[in-house]
């Protein structure tokens, strides 16, 4: 009878150390699934363009020039990370602005009327944008401050 407890014992000792074995294996297998799905990039939830916020019709507030006048910022088909802000500065003629993040970029161009324009643009809610840039006719500069609402 202790020959065959021997052999019982023996025997389930071989078939725990098989069973570790394969616990062992399976518990790394598992780990490197879990490591290499956390590698894989994660889908935006979000697809929005950046430039979206951007866009529509704004009521301006010129506040050096006193004026108010009506902005419409569209999408440039031409360049996808720019925008048309039509009527901007309210020469009648559209400016190009490069969106970067939360800002448009409006690098030396002329708006119309024999002026050029720089300056930036900071989105800073839904609905307000407030921009600095300079006009510059050839002859004086302005510093203008505008408040973009909607």
């Amino acid at each position: 009878m202790k020959k065959h407890l021997k052999q019982f014992d023996s025997l389930s000792q071989s078939n725990f150390i098989t069973f570790n074995k394969w616990a062992v294996k399976i518990i790394l297998c598992l780990a490197f699934v879990v490591a290499f799905h956390s590698c894989v990039v994660e889908d935006d939830n979000n697809p929005t363009d950046p430039i979206d916020k951007f866009l529509g019709t704004w009521n301006v507030s010129d506040q050096p020039a006193r004026i108010n006048y009506t902005v419409t910022i569209v999408k440039n088909p031409s360049q996808s990370a720019n925008v048309l802000l039509n009527n901007f500065a309210d020469m009648g003629e559209s400016a190009n602005g490069l969106v970067v993040g939360n800002t448009i970029v409006i690098d030396n161009q002329d708006i119309g009327n024999d002026f050029l324009c720089n300056g930036t643009g900071t989105y800073k809610s839904v609905n307000r944008l407030e921009f600095e840039f300079i006009l510059d006719d050839g002859i004086d500069q302005e510093n203008r401050k505008a408040v973009f609402t909607r």
